[in-house]
């Protein structure tokens, strides 16, 4: 089986965001630290929803509940006191996601939402709601207006104690709000196919480009057939990250695989929508005799087709 590998990491958007900030304050005595009650890690809370999809009409109200989970026996964990603050967020041709103040960016909601309680001290094995208000303006535009509801621990002292190492981690969660007005259009396209070999693996890049106005999650499948038509590497249908609405992406997938030299050609299958066609892009690949070897191939408009999905042609 071959292993997939996107160079991106951050928001995922069909689960939570978690940025963890790791804060070291060592005491100068070398013993150890004391086995007692910790504050959360990354595996003892969660939000719950991570992803908020609402479709609203200009001039509506709606209010949804954000659950903050703290997993831990009370007596593994102990209270932390945490802050719930909104924000703006992007995600870059590169794959990256930006982080902007609240309603810096044209397409933000974050005026829109109105949350309670701003801060909220988490008890260990208890679920911690948090009701989230969104009221449309009766001039809203049509199109998908986002923002996140992010949660984080209140800012704190490090205080040292004698004898004792201390370690502070500083965590932050973020419930993804799509707030989509109507008249809602999708038009997602593959614009281009590039393929490279490198020593061990073959890098499949798809540019996938959205002028509609409501992101899309494509879902794709890779394969790759030498100059017979054997398939000699293949990836299995997978999620990619949202491209959002009037934006470009342009991200490396990677499938480990030590390719001989040869020719190959490189198929990458791609659906916008649950129901809508199959778009297949097609990039040949030339793989030298050399030690750093490389291919690079683009796809052409006559290297692009869109076809009805076949389940047995997948």
């Amino acid at each position: 089986m071959f292993a997939i590998i996107r160079k991106v990491r951050s928001l995922l958007f069909s689960a939570l965001v978690i940025l963890s900030l790791p804060l070291f304050a060592v005491a100068q005595d070398r013993s150890l630290p004391d086995q007692g009650p910790k504050t959360p890690d990354l595996n003892d809370i969660a939000i719950s929803p991570s992803r908020i999809e609402l479709p609203m009409m200009p001039g509506t109200e709606k209010t949804v509940v954000v659950n903050l989970i703290y997993s831990s026996d009370a007596g593994k964990g102990q209270p932390t006191r945490v802050l719930a603050y909104l924000g703006d967020w992007a995600i870059t041709k590169e794959g990256k996601v930006d982080f902007y103040p609240a309603g810096s960016r044209s397409n933000s909601a974050s005026p829109w939402l109105v949350y309670s309680p701003t801060e909220v001290t988490v008890m260990p094995g208890r679920s911690h709601p948090i009701r989230v208000t969104v009221s449309v303006p009766k001039d809203a535009a049509p199109g998908e207006h986002i923002t996140a509801l992010f949660v984080e621990p209140r800012s704190d002292d490090i205080k040292f104690e004698q004898n004792r190492k201390q370690v502070r981690v500083k965590f932050r969660l973020a419930a993804v709000f799509y707030i989509m007005v109507p008249t809602l259009t999708q038009d997602a396209s593959l614009e281009n196919l590039k393929a490279e070999a490198t020593e061990k693996a073959l890098i499949v890049t798809p540019i996938l480009r959205n002028k509609g106005n409501t992101h899309v999650r494509p879902v794709y499948s890779i394969k790759l057939l030498d100059q017979s038509g054997v398939t000699v590497a293949e990836s299995p249908e997978t999620e990619a990250l949202p491209v959002l609405a009037g934006s470009e992406t342009e991200i490396p997938l990677l499938i480990e695989k030590a390719l001989p030299a040869g020719s190959y050609s490189v198929r990458y299958r791609v659906k916008f929508s649950e129901n809508g066609p199959v778009t297949e892009g097609r990039a040949d690949l030339v793989v030298a005799e050399q030690s750093a070897r490389k291919g690079t191939a683009n796809a052409g408009a006559a290297s692009l087709k869109s076809k009805p999905d076949k389940r047995t042609d997948r």
